[in-house]
């Protein structure tokens, strides 16, 4: 009833147009009842006493009273198909609205192909209910007008009448209960589907590279298939939902007719209210059914529903503090003082780490896979919280600093570069959106990304594939760097930046990046030694936490976990390692 009310809560906001519906579902439901009210006449006045004046009359009648509800029912249901669209327009902007708010760690629990799901489908399985409310009503004032005619037509009758509906309440109420169980298994059955599709697009690499085509196929064979077997389910309740009412609506109309026969017969009924009790029965019947349907779409939508407010019910555990306040302008000193940090209830990832980088440093962070490198520079921009300690900016700490002022002043170029639907010079300009053309073009310069980006067929205004398939690895990785150029941040965040990059494009940009870090306060990680051994500092972590800490030549000198690093790497190429390769890693 909660997650009901919450989706009936939408209403609110079209209170005027859901009174219009209302009006002229009520409408609708008159111009139905009409048929049954005046057959009495027809048989009576028309077929006995053979009345040429209600003929004419009651045809004319008939012609507008059904022209009346044909006006009503376009009217009613254009105007609730709008309201029920701006609904779920408004719905999947609140989710689309609070994706955008949730941290790194709320997707690191969820797969796509469900966000996906729960955002499109289940929302449109929100449609039936919200469109057919008014339509509910108007089947409930049906029902109840047919209700009151028929006891005032023949009351013995009427109760005969009544006694079959509990019966019918009591099967929809059982099919109901399967139906809402069924309708949360269905849509979970799609999210697994779009869970398959996605990660296979998004992947297609792997799997062409691995010929893991079979594979593919057969968790989508699996995934298309529960999806048939739930589908199913549900198809066969609904299926049977109306056969089985039907029938017992036709049982209760033959005893009914027999008895009102019978009446008939013995002159305690004539025989215009008789067929005009048995029209209304049978109009009767018509708004049962819809409401045994409508039963159905409700648990469906009820399912849907949960899934759809399970997204705007997680809780937002980075926000910014009441009294936070914007960072207007920013030197560019960092500092980590006794930091811990740890995914969920696992082990500290970062450690009691205390760290300090001067504005305009460039510090490298290095060590081996799972140290804490890039979780570390992921706490700066507030991607994650921190369990203990804190990081300063200009003296200030972060938690007390506006999210949208703190990440304006850091730029990040990660390691895998993402590049949206549009054309180059929109990807260029997402690091500053009022950006002009020239800065656009003078960005893609400093990255020595201008050539290349002429040499396409429409330059600038080329459009770009899926993630920039249409792109080498390196032509992405400069316009990643075209970006942060582009931005002009203060502190900037290098994760494997030059990793895509073959030596050759390395080359070309290593001036771009010494100009873009110049004068900025500059985070590396980096795998690739040799392309740090002139930071400032270069940080070597392991287990999360600082073993080594100094320049490239004092740290060989130490011949520790740095040493044996840079070493191994040497010795990988085939060159002379300038240290005897005897040099162990620190301890942890």
């Amino acid at each position: 009833m909660n997650t009901l009310h919450r989706i009936l809560a939408y209403f609110k906001e079209y209170i005027p147009h859901l009174l219009a519906g209302i009006f002229f579902s009520f409408v609708m439901a008159v111009c139905t009842i009409y048929p049954a009210w005046i057959m009495k006449s027809v048989v009576n006045d028309v077929l006995v006493d053979r009345r040429i004046d209600m003929l004419h009359l009651i045809a004319l009648s008939l012609v507008v009273v059904m022209g009346i509800k044909g006006v009503a029912n376009f009217l009613q249901s254009y105007i609730m198909t709008w309201v029920s669209q701006r609904i779920l327009t408004s719905i999947r902007s609140a989710c689309m609205d609070h994706l955008l708010r949730l941290s790194l760690n709320y997707y690191e629990r969820q797969r796509t192909g469900q966000l996906m799901s729960r955002i499109t489908s289940d929302v449109l399985v929100l449609q039936g209910l919200l469109s057919g409310s008014t339509g509910l009503l108007g089947d409930i004032i049906a029902f109840a007008g047919f209700c009151g005619y028929i006891f005032w037509l023949h009351w013995k009758l009427a109760v005969i009448s009544i006694i079959i509906i509990p019966i019918i309440g009591a099967i929809i109420n059982k099919f109901s209960r399967k139906m809402k169980k069924i309708g949360t298994r269905m849509q979970t059955r799609i999210g697994d589907i779009a869970t398959v599709l996605q990660e296979y697009i998004t992947g297609v690499k792997v799997v062409k590279s691995f010929t893991l085509e079979a594979y593919v196929r057969d968790r989508f064979e699996t995934a298309n298939e529960e999806n048939f077997k739930e589908t199913m389910k549900g198809n066969r309740i609904n299926s049977a939902t109306s056969p089985v009412i039907e029938f017992i609506n036709t049982v209760g109309l033959a005893i009914i007719f027999w008895y009102g026969g019978y009446e008939v017969i013995h002159n305690r009924l004539d025989a215009g209210q008789l067929i005009s009790f048995l029209t209304a029965l049978v109009g009767l019947f018509t708004p049962i059914k819809n409401l045994s349907k409508f039963s159905n779409v409700l648990s469906q939508s009820i399912g849907a529903g949960d899934r759809v407010f399970e997204i705007l019910d997680a809780p937002l555990d980075i926000r910014d503090r009441e009294n936070a306040r914007a960072l207007a302008t920013c030197r560019g000193r960092v500092e980590f003082d006794r930091v811990v940090f740890a995914y969920g209830r696992n082990e500290p990832v970062i450690d009691g780490l205390t760290l300090t980088a001067d504005p305009g440093e460039v510090v490298a962070l290095v060590g081996p896979s799972g140290a804490g490198k890039t979780t570390l520079v992921n706490l700066i921009p507030r991607f994650f919280e921190l369990q203990g300690g804190q990081i300063r900016i200009d003296g200030i700490d972060i938690l007390d600093l506006t999210l949208a002022s703190l990440r304006g002043h850091i730029g990040l170029v990660p390691q895998e570069t993402l590049l949206f639907s549009g054309t180059i010079e929109e990807n260029i300009r997402l690091g500053r959106l009022g950006a002009t053309d020239d800065e656009v073009v003078e960005a893609a310069k400093r990255a020595n990304a201008h050539d290349f980006i002429l040499s396409q067929p429409e330059g600038y205004k080329t459009q770009l594939g899926e993630r920039g398939v249409n792109l080498s690895g390196g032509q992405g990785q400069r316009l990643a760097l075209a970006r942060a150029f582009l931005k002009d941040p203060r502190i900037l965040i290098l994760d494997e930046a030059t990793s895509a990059l073959d030596s050759e494009t390395e080359n070309l940009i290593k001036e771009s990046l010494a100009q873009l870090m110049k004068n900025r306060t500059t985070f590396i990680i980096a795998h690739r030694l040799s392309t740090i051994v002139s930071a400032d500092k270069i940080v070597v972590m392991q287990h999360g936490k600082i073993v080594e800490l100094g320049t490239h030549n004092e740290l060989l000198e130490r011949r520790g976990l740095y040493a044996h690093l840079y070493n191994s790497q040497f010795s990988a190429q085939g060159a002379m390692p300038p240290f005897p390769a005897e040099a162990e890693a620190a301890p942890a």
